[in-house]
């Protein structure tokens, strides 16, 4: 059934902030122990196999699950947009299942592979029993209008104003393009841009939603800037720190989910 934009949207009035890491690339662990230390909630997502790149095994996927909130990422981390509709159920659900046999808890998140979804993906996410996904449309600091394309503040990579417009054109995300002048003033240092997005619903209430891969992280040394940054965040703005799950619950149900129910 076509359930997308069904959501009635409503607005946080409280501050959050949340972190989500891609991928599950081996210095996730890095991250998390990063993250920990500094009180943040995130949420890992995570697939099975990865043909690209390597991904961490069972025993530090149990790890990582120990302190934060892992959700799906598909089994083989392909572009679910490109399969057929049963090739892609079958990654969604055997991703999902494969980490609940993992960890042994129920997961509840879901991120789109690459960043790629259409209305036919998310009504597939939608039946396997997920409670939201995540995508990349970034510049969002506001509840989403369906829960199922839940956007992202801030992706710690360089990108150019061009970049910034270019993908919100792209994926239709207008609300992003708006913010990226009205609220993040065209900032292209991803620190800046962070900054920026959490100052504002520190003021005026929403989501900071930050997201990157360590590996980028590992290959151009960004581990003392995330640190710095987060650090200075906490001591300087007020903001509640929560996982995907929990502010995929909250805006589904429009009141505050349990932690115990979402948080890893």
């Amino acid at each position: 059934m076509d359930r997308l934009g069904v959501t009635p949207p409503f607005e946080l009035k409280e501050p959050f902030v949340t972190v989500s890491v891609d991928d599950g690339n081996p210095s996730d662990l890095r991250a998390a122990e990063l993250l920990a230390k500094l009180g943040y909630s995130a949420t890992f997502y995570v697939p099975a196999r990865n043909g690209e790149k390597k991904v961490l095994g069972a025993t530090e996927v149990r790890l990582l699950a120990e302190l934060f909130e892992l959700g799906a990422h598909g089994y083989d981390h392909l572009n679910l947009r490109t399969l057929s509709t049963d090739s892609a159920r079958y990654e969604i659900r055997n991703g999902k299942a494969w980490l609940e046999d993992t960890i042994s808890r129920q997961v509840n998140s879901f991120c789109y592979p690459l960043g790629k979804f259409n209305r036919r993906i998310a009504n597939l996410v939608i039946e396997e029993g997920f409670i939201g996904a995540r995508t990349t449309q970034t510049n969002i600091v506001t509840s989403p209008i369906d829960v199922f394309t839940s956007g992202v503040t801030t992706f710690i990579s360089p990108r150019r104003r061009f970049v910034h417009a270019r993908h919100a054109v792209i994926e239709g995300n207008w609300t992003g393009l708006n913010n990226f002048a009205r609220i993040f003033r065209f900032a292209t240092d991803w620190t800046d841009h962070f900054e920026r997005g959490v100052s504002y619903v520190s003021a005026h209430g929403g989501v900071a939603h930050i997201w990157f891969h360590s590996g980028y992280l590992d290959q151009h040394d960004q581990w003392s800037r995330l640190e710095q940054l987060l650090r200075r965040l906490k001591g300087e703005y007020q903001f509640r720190c929560a996982t995907n799950g929990y502010l995929f619950a909250l805006y589904s149900t429009q009141r505050p989910a349990k932690e115990s129910d979402t948080l890893g």
